[in-house]
């Protein structure tokens, strides 16, 4: 398969490498300040876009113009996600978004569904969720840490919504709070502490580095290749993990 890389950063060299062991050519590599169209994109037949939030819409639509299939594993746009989604609907392509293609956080993903049913009997416990990493990250809480409030929102009765903290005064009850460090060169690290009145519980995943993100996303563009529409990781993991 031969791949465009929309940012060629810390993700973009990880993505190379990992494309690069499983066979693949990297026939473009666009950084900021680089014309992405259909000349620059000519001969890739996936793009993987690991850039910034402001850039995504205006990413996906120059990809989407070319025909060619799009990776997005850039975070902190989703509050475009319907016109990124009306773009790659329009034009055809197939697409994959994920706050984390990692397939540990996957893995994660499902446990903290499970956490937050399980502790959704226990009033007595509260939960929260903390996020870390490297200094340069420019959102925050991170996709990752976002996605994890979502699921534990979801399955939490009592909790009405997440915010970001910490709380100034007395926490509201109904509200679960994210909380996130940016220092030195963490690669990302997630936190779920489930907090009782003797005891603690709390559920981590580590990234010891960009490798499990980078082999994901390239494990993703050989997905979506053979498929049009705009999907999430849950489709494509659905054979391996089932739905939820």
């Amino acid at each position: 398969m031969k791949l465009a890389l929309i940012g060629y950063g810390r993700m973009g060299h990880a993505v190379e490498a990992a494309a690069t062991a499983r066979g693949h050519e990297v026939v473009a590599r666009l950084d900021a300040g680089d014309g992405i169209d259909r000349g620059s994109l000519a001969g890739a037949e996936v793009a993987i876009d690991f850039t910034v939030p402001d850039a995504v819409e205006a990413n996906a639509r120059s990809v989407a113009e070319a025909g060619t299939d799009l990776v997005i594993g850039t975070t902190g746009w989703t509050q475009r996600f319907e016109d990124v989604e009306a773009i790659v609907r329009t034009a055809g392509i197939g697409c994959i978004w994920s706050p984390n293609f990692s397939l540990g956080v996957q893995l994660f993903f499902r446990l903290a569904r499970e956490a937050g049913r399980l502790a959704d009997a226990l009033e007595e416990y509260d939960v929260h969720v903390h996020e870390s990493h490297h200094r340069h990250k420019l959102d925050h809480p991170s996709g990752t840490g976002r996605k994890l409030a979502d699921i534990l929102v979801e399955t939490l009765t009592r909790k009405r919504e997440w915010r970001e903290g910490p709380a100034e005064g007395a926490p509201d009850p109904a509200v679960l709070w994210v909380s996130s460090a940016r220092a030195g060169e963490i690669p990302g690290t997630h936190e779920i502490g489930i907090e009782g009145p003797a005891d603690s519980i709390v559920l981590t995943h580590v990234a010891r580095g960009r490798d499990a993100f980078a082999s994901g996303a390239v494990a993703a563009a050989e997905w979506v290749r053979e498929r049009k529409g705009f999907f999430g990781m849950d489709e494509m993991l659905a054979e391996r993990f089932g739905r939820g």
